[in-house]
């Protein structure tokens, strides 16, 4: 309206980048002058880092039905610190790409490719980057593999350049690298042969981690990936000894808690009483040392449970695949009270697969959304259909603050 008064810019900017996402989704359609700031890369790389800390999980579970090929399951877990556990927690996630799998999130941006089951016929493996809170996905160049049955996918995020990556480590020494700015595929070998025990989908200081034993022996390394540097180093592991134990077991969990890597181990005190057991959890700390954060001593007689991660409320999430007669599936543990708190969706767990800090975000809003995911998921494209803006975020924030 003429003669009222308007917002300076730079605070407006300020006032949009506390707001969520699917709002700022309809306030594009204030006006014109809204529908650029909320669209410009600059503000969506400032939205981010104004939103940077998740309190959502993205849980990765195979469904019990299915013994053979388990198919997948997708849920959200609530991780606030603030708020006490509560089983409505975790609540079914959308995915409509059939017949593939999210390979991990960061940023709200998750990496989709082909369902591990048909890797051992598939050769050219396709990916896809999908937004789905603003509903974009955006195809990439397919990867050639001459193993892929034989190959593990991770994805991360370089802040310095703006760049999402992703790493297919294929055994026993080769490895592809793709850059979302360049839009290209690097093959690269490692300098020793390892044997790949799994991906940990831990993404934590700018690097990728897998668990995986080198030159084919039987102790268990750590090996990340620099998404800056694009190098690969081994990263000690928490002591596997302890005093109280005849036997530690390898580490059955890497994690993210804030910024750090997050490590279960268990160990047994009996080669022959495989029901006395303790968790042993570990956070990693400055100059890449290990604190140990819990010492869990058989939690509830349970032969058979499986580290998933620690809530920011302190109390650890546990797969529990077998006890006594309990129920499959997930719950929250708490150390204290030595007891186990059930989720209300638990009916189609067998098993937690992998699992990723997820937030909504306007990632992928520069680019221009390539067709319907339910009606594209069965015919993949190779080549990529848009063109990304991509300054950094140190870039962005300048260019938001230069008219102070």
């Amino acid at each position: 309206m003429e003669g009222s008064p308007s917002l300076n810019e730079d605070l407006l900017v300020e006032i949009l980048a506390k707001v969520p996402v699917k709002a700022l989704l309809r306030l594009r359609s204030v006006c014109k002058s809204w529908k650029s700031i909320i669209a410009s890369p600059e503000f969506c790389s400032f939205h981010l880092s104004t939103n940077r800390h998740s309190s959502k999980i993205l849980i990765t579970a195979r469904d019990r039905g299915h013994t053979k090929r388990p198919e997948e399951r997708y849920f959200v877990l609530n991780n606030d610190e603030n708020l006490p556990f509560d089983p409505s927690w975790l609540t079914p996630f959308d995915f409509p790409f059939h017949s593939h799998h999210i390979v991990a999130s960061i940023n709200g941006l998750i990496c989709v490719s082909t369902s591990e089951s048909d890797l051992e016929v598939q050769v050219n493996i396709p990916f896809m980057l999908w937004n789905p809170t603003i509903r974009r996905h955006v195809y990439l160049p397919d990867l050639t593999l001459t193993k892929p049955d034989e190959s593990s996918i991770e994805f991360g995020y370089d802040p310095t350049t703006d760049d999402y990556k992703i790493v297919v480590l294929t055994l026993p020494a080769e490895f592809n690298v793709y850059s979302l700015n360049s839009n290209t595929w690097r093959r690269g070998f490692l300098d020793r042969q390892i044997s790949l025990i799994r991906s940990t989908g831990a993404f934590a200081g700018g690097k990728m981690h897998w668990l995986v034993s080198k030159d084919f022996q039987d102790m268990i390394c750590l090996y990340s990936f620099d998404v800056a540097k694009e190098v690969f180093a081994e990263v000690a592991l928490p002591p596997q000894k302890d005093p109280a134990a005849t036997i530690i077991m390898y580490p059955q969990g890497v994690t993210v808690l804030g910024d750090s890597l997050v490590v279960g181990q268990q160990a047994l005190k009996s080669k022959n009483v495989m029901f006395d057991m303790t968790w042993i959890i570990w956070v990693q700390i400055v100059a890449g040392g290990w604190k140990k954060l819990y010492r869990v001593e058989d939690p509830m007689g349970m032969a058979a449970t499986a580290f998933v991660c620690v809530l920011k409320n302190g109390e650890l999430v546990m797969d529990k695949y077998y006890s006594h007669g309990s129920s499959y599936g997930i719950a929250a543990y708490d150390p204290k009270a030595r007891e186990f708190k059930s989720f209300c969706e638990q009916r189609d767990f067998g098993g937690v697969k992998s699992l990723n800090d997820h937030q909504e975000s306007l990632v992928l809003m520069d680019c221009t959304p390539v067709g319907d995911p339910r009606a594209s998921c069965s015919n993949w494209s190779c080549q990529v259909q848009f063109e990304r803006k991509t300054p950094s975020t140190l870039v962005a924030l300048a260019i938001l603050k230069s008219k102070n």
